[in-house]
């Protein structure tokens, strides 16, 4: 099956015949002489070649106990037949997988999507990829794959009556601009499509239960015959004429112009009404070979491979990653970790030395990454020795870092005018007036109480339009009749009776406890806040006494 699926893809001789060998060497007793002997010259010479690469990429470690130069020496492979024909079979595995024991499948399953389908990526094999990703994406992570299989495939933009007007309609376009050429469709894998969903939720782009802001979900390729791209640029002016106002302005990628891997196309993004976002893609027709299947089609055609040379780096545990040429240490780590992982870097040791984030790795490498309290803080400048991959993720990171920088910020403004009007914390009149609360976050603009310290600390609301807002609904102690309790006790005297006894010097003051919120932190202390109705000035003072009073060891007392 590895050397049949080679043979088709690549049409090389020692790659097919390496793909008939690949085990022979683990499982077979046979030698590398042996191999070489069989086949005459140099042919002998790159099977045994490939055959040991590929033998040394299924067990990179053979135990805890291998030397670090060995290991250095077990990747270096700049034959590609090594990653094609371990990719093969790698795939071939994973259709075989129902026949492994059920404890094994969800690993071996996660290793072939983070290892694997990472290396079909970085040889720009497309079409490879997403189906190395989907036949394992199921023992991966079954319960996501079921959710995420039934609404992609229920998704009305994979309609058929849509899908044959549309390249009906792109087909007039075509014909329109003159040119001849054929007009495709791609259907995202359900693997990719669920990791870019992920990615854009995390920047509050997107929720995981909409998939029409997916605008690759379905893309519609415009292939030209011709091999001037100046015929795609103008192909793209016809296809922003049909489409008009459901263009989305922000959703142009010109890889024509700044190839990506070796992908080459025009894409824009159209938002359908009453289905969601599409991609239209214009290139040509061999562009679209190398777009689908990147290096496989490179060596069947002749051409340069040089931008298709992966390095493989290691884990401690003897885990395998692929990561481009020129790759960064950073991006070392996005490969290694899981996906959005990236603020949770404390160190990264290679080869058990501690070194920095915009080092560059080599292939053979044994990168550790250290996690703990103390982690660095994400950046725009990790942007600068990012590679694509590693810079969309990273994205995703600083966008959710400064949402909550920016949520941080906005608590805090929130809470110095809150004061100011006798109040504590909005989550307060969000339990006990809910209406009043739906109509302040409606006046704001905001769809959560979340949404708006993240608004108010971005600048996106003027401090005096929010203290107008709550001017209008009465949100103060004054009209909300409210006294508001803040303290923070020991961990001393965190234990049962304490919360009681303090609640009891409220009631006898004839305080009436409309809402109480108490947390234990981290080193046993407590955190108790009460919001009370039907005290005067004067029982507050003497409530004020009573808790400077107490018994209770208050690192923090206020009353407002």
């Amino acid at each position: 099956w590895v050397a049949a699926l080679l043979d088709r893809l690549v049409q090389n001789e020692a790659f097919t015949i390496a793909g008939l060998l690949h085990d022979s060497v683990e499982d077979d007793h046979c030698s590398l002489d042996d191999i070489r002997n069989h086949f005459p010259g140099s042919l002998g010479e790159e099977v045994a070649y490939i055959v040991d690469g590929v033998t040394k990429l299924g067990s990179p470690l053979e135990g805890h106990t291998r030397e670090l130069e060995t290991l250095r020496k077990l990747a270096i492979f700049s034959n590609p037949g090594v990653f094609l024909v371990k990719l093969a079979d790698k795939t071939h595995n994973m259709l075989t997988l129902q026949y492994m024991p059920h404890e094994k499948r969800q690993k071996k399953a996660t290793e072939a999507i983070r290892a694997y389908g990472r290396l079909a990526g970085i040889l720009n094999c497309y079409e490879w990829r997403r189906w190395l990703e989907d036949i394992s994406f199921p023992y991966a992570d079954a319960d996501s794959y079921t959710f995420v299989k039934n609404r992609i495939d229920g998704d009305p933009r994979l309609n058929v009556n849509f899908i044959n007007s549309t390249l009906s309609d792109l087909g007039r376009v075509m014909e329109a601009a003159g040119l001849n050429g054929r007009v495709n469709i791609i259907v995202n894998g359900y693997w990719q499509a669920w990791r870019k969903l992920r990615r854009l939720a995390l920047m509050h782009k997107a929720s995981l239960d909409n998939f029409s802001t997916l605008n690759d979900l379905i893309s519609f390729r415009l292939l030209v015959d011709t091999t001037d791209i100046s015929d795609c640029y103008r192909l793209l002016s016809g296809v922003n004429r049909h489409f008009g106002m459901a263009i989305d302005q922000s959703g142009f990628d010109d890889y024509l112009a700044c190839p990506q891997n070796g992908y080459r196309a025009l894409q824009v993004t159209a938002w359908i009404e009453n289905l969601g976002a599409i991609e239209i893609a214009i290139t040509t027709r061999e562009m679209e070979e190398e777009n689908l299947w990147g290096i496989t089609y490179a060596l069947r055609q002749k051409q340069n491979i040089s931008n298709y040379q992966p390095l493989v780096i290691l884990t401690p545990s003897g885990g395998i990653r692929f990561v481009p040429q020129n790759s960064s240490v950073l991006d070392a780590v996005a490969s290694i970790q899981n996906e959005f992982l990236l603020d949770k870097i404390s160190s990264v040791e290679i080869n058990g030395e501690s070194v920095n984030l915009w080092d560059k790795v080599q292939t053979g490498d044994i990168v550790a990454v250290i996690t703990g309290p103390q982690r660095f803080l994400p950046t725009e400048q990790w942007l600068k020795f990012s590679n694509p991959s590693t810079a969309r993720t990273l994205r995703s990171v600083l966008a959710n870092e400064s949402l909550k920088r920016h949520a941080e910020e906005g608590k805090a403004r929130v809470k110095e005018i809150l004061i100011s009007r006798g109040l504590f914390a909005l989550e307060d009149v969000l339990a006990l007036f809910p209406d009043k609360m739906d109509l302040l976050l409606e006046e704001m603009g905001c769809a959560t109480l979340e949404d708006l310290y993240t608004t108010i600390g971005g600048g996106a609301i003027r401090l005096m339009d929010f203290q107008n807002e709550l001017n209008k609904l009465g949100l103060s102690k004054a009209e909300l009749k409210w006294t508001s309790i803040n303290l923070t006790g020991s961990a001393a005297d965190n234990h049962p009776g304490t919360l009681a006894a303090l609640i009891t010097l409220v009631s006898e003051r004839q305080g009436n406890i409309l809402r109480a919120v108490v947390n234990t932190r981290p080193d046993g202390s407590y955190y108790f806040r009460l919001i009370i109705e039907g005290l005067n000035p004067n029982q507050e003072k003497l409530l004020l006494h009573d808790f400077s009073n107490s018994p209770y060891l208050l690192r923090m007392f206020e009353i407002v």
